[in-house]
């Protein structure tokens, strides 16, 4: 059974748990309804779990029995994991879902270490022992390789409440230290990829709302806690970032909001996430559903022909046959195709547009200054279909966003996954991007091999480009240009651009082979927004066999699929793990430092060690 998409993206908490924090009674009927969901399994019920057990563990003495009682059966009743017994349409499997689904079960196995959770016959403290092995490899891996969902304004919301949960509840001292680690990380990215608390950066996944309208991400009440920038008026409890904003126990790094509030100019470089192709040289085991199986499925790497074979594994092995994620897997299910491992040539052949669904590793790259930010995906797996990757983002003002997609077409029709991509979600087929300082290029070809349940193609691109809120637009034929206060940007097309009629801030290129050049300007570099369109059409721009050239201030060629060079330079696409003024840390760390004014933070997973404070203290 299915929620409605309505119910679905409710509130994943209430908002009266502040009320409960303060000492005050309230009306449980929000809790029974949290309740209500989770024992239906509906998708993300693991959301709302997180607040059921902050609840219990602190404001037990606040509620009746009755409602206690109510919470009890709920979470002893619930299935934890996919191997569990019981039919459901949960997905278990994405980096924020895994972590969700072990912390709570590790938690709910503590609170009742020897009572028999119903749904499997096993004790809490079986279920304790099955999610540390879990939870800390999670833990591992995000230091190791960082966050496969990378600087997604949607899902470190969903990473940093099960942080804080085990940060506050957990009574084991290393898992306690270790989720700390890994919160000073993702509160890290947030202040180093963030700009006036606005985290707008090229992400591996994001939606329509986040992407339009920075001022509603998902994170916003996170960064505002930690850098506090006033983009909005109060907190609201009824989201799951509620769990960070009770938070009790985390000791935050004072580095972490002192990089937050930097506003000077930066720019930042990072990696984070693993190619498909570079699986088998990661992992001892590539048979082994819980190492190798549960990271491929972190990335949702099921279609792709490195990870066919384990997708059909995992659903097999633990009957997940029906769950609506998986149900179209029946088509390829075929035990003659699984014994002579012909699966990746079917995939080969098939080229299905699902394979876009796989987040792979993501070489970043951030400018910003007290005008504006600007973020790219650098060369991100060029010419291949995507689902949610959100490939760059220039930010004006937490209401003037700026980004270009080739537009997709959902490939399932329910209400599960309908959504991405879209006309504005991910892309049909991803550009060869780059980007030095404030200039972004992009080259689209959309002469990409036809995906098996590829819709029609269009063949245009388009830019978001939000008309009204713009003080100043000036458009001229194949180039538009924006003001707003003292930041401005141009953008360049290789064609005439033209704003859709149905849609005012929809500008179209058509064209099967495009290009977009997005260049940023401010008052203080350009003087006046008439000073800034001349300089920006006096460059010298040609197009030839795939070879954008723009000549200026500055020189840049870019080679579609091959280099790019700035002023005769080859830019290296491959980044450390991070790259900025605030830390360098190479790819699979054994430890990393940050160093910002008087202020310290460092890192030791193996070691487990944690260390901040001022230097030379």
């Amino acid at each position: 059974m299915k929620p409605d998409m309505t119910i679905k993206m409710g509130p994943p908490s209430f908002k009266d748990i502040a009320l409960l924090d303060k000492g005050k009674k309230i009306d449980e009927q929000e809790i029974i309804l949290l309740c209500d969901y989770i024992k239906a399994r509906y998708d993300c019920a693991d959301f709302r779990m997180v607040a059921i057990l902050r609840t219990l563990y602190s404001y037990k003495h606040l509620l009746s029995q009755k409602t206690l009682d109510y919470m009890k059966d709920t979470i002893l009743s619930f299935k934890y994991w996919m191997d569990e017994p019981g039919e459901d349409n949960m997905c278990y499997w994405s980096e924020n879902h895994q972590i969700l689904f072990h912390a709570i079960e590790y938690l709910a196995g503590q609170y009742y270490p020897h009572e028999i959770f119903s749904n499997d016959g096993k004790s809490g403290k079986n279920h304790m022992g099955k999610a540390y092995t879990k939870i800390m490899r999670w833990l591992y891996y995000r230091f190791t390789y960082g966050f496969t969902e990378w600087h997604s304004n949607v899902y470190y919301e969903e990473d940093i409440a099960p942080l804080s949960l085990l940060i506050d509840f957990s009574q084991n001292e290393e898992m306690v230290l270790k989720s700390k680690m890994i919160m000073d990380i993702i509160l890290m990215d947030l202040a180093i990829f963030s700009w006036k608390g606005l985290f707008s950066a090229s992400s591996g996944r994001c939606y329509k709302e986040q992407k339009m309208h920075p001022n509603k991400q998902p994170t916003l009440q996170i960064t505002e806690k930690l850098f506090g920038f006033n983009n909005i008026e109060e907190f609201d409890y009824g989201k799951m970032s509620a769990d960070f904003l009770l938070n009790k126990k985390y000791d935050l790094p004072d580095i972490i909001p002192l990089i937050g509030k930097d506003t000077k100019e930066q720019i930042a470089k990072d990696s984070m996430g693993l190619d498909l192709k570079e699986i088998k040289y990661e992992f001892d085991d590539l048979e082994d559903i819980d190492t190798t199986g549960m990271f491929l499925w972190t990335m949702e790497a099921f279609t792709n022909k490195e990870s066919i074979h384990m997708a059909l594994k995992v659903i097999n092995e633990w009957n997940l046959h029906k769950n609506a994620f998986l149900q179209d897997f029946k088509m390829i299910n075929i035990k003659i195709l699984i014994k002579l491992r012909l699966l990746p040539l079917v995939v080969r052949i098939l080229n299905p547009i699902t394979q876009g669904i796989a987040i792979q590793r993501a070489n970043t790259y951030l400018y910003k200054n007290d005008y504006y930010t600007l973020s790219t995906a650098m060369a991100h797996h060029i010419k291949e279909f995507a689902d949610q990757q959100h490939i760059w983002q220039a930010t004006l003002s937490k209401d003037v966003s700026v980004f270009t997609t080739h537009p997709g077409s959902p490939a399932f029709s329910d209400i599960d996954r309908n959504f991405s991509p879209d006309y504005w979600v991910g892309s049909g087929i991803l550009p060869h991007c780059v980007q030095d300082k404030n200039v972004h290029i992009s080259i689209y070809d959309l002469s990409a091999r036809k995906g098996f349940m590829e819709k029609k193609r269009l063949l245009f691109t388009h830019a978001y480009f939000p008309q009204d809120e713009f003080d100043r637009i000036y458009h001229d034929n194949n180039y538009i240009f924006g003001q707003v206060k003292d930041s401005y940007i141009a953008l360049i097309g290789r064609n005439p651009l033209g704003f859709n009629k149905d849609d005012k801030n929809d500008l179209i290129q058509e064209g099967k082979l495009t290009y977009w050049i997005a260049i940023l300007g401010d008052k203080k570099k350009d003087k006046s927004f008439e000073t800034f369109i001349e300089k920006v059409k006096a460059k010298e721009i040609t197009f030839k066999r795939k070879v954008l050239s723009i000549k200026g201030e500055k020189e840049y060629l870019l080679k579609y699929k091959k280099d790019f060079y700035v002023d005769n330079l080859k830019i290296d696409y491959q980044h450390k793990r991070l790259e900025s003024t605030y830390g360098r840390i190479e790819r699979k760390p054994k430890e990393m430092e940050f160093k910002f004014k008087d202020h310290y933070l460092y890192l030791n997973f193996e070691k487990s060690i944690r260390k901040f404070g001022k230097l030379g203290d």
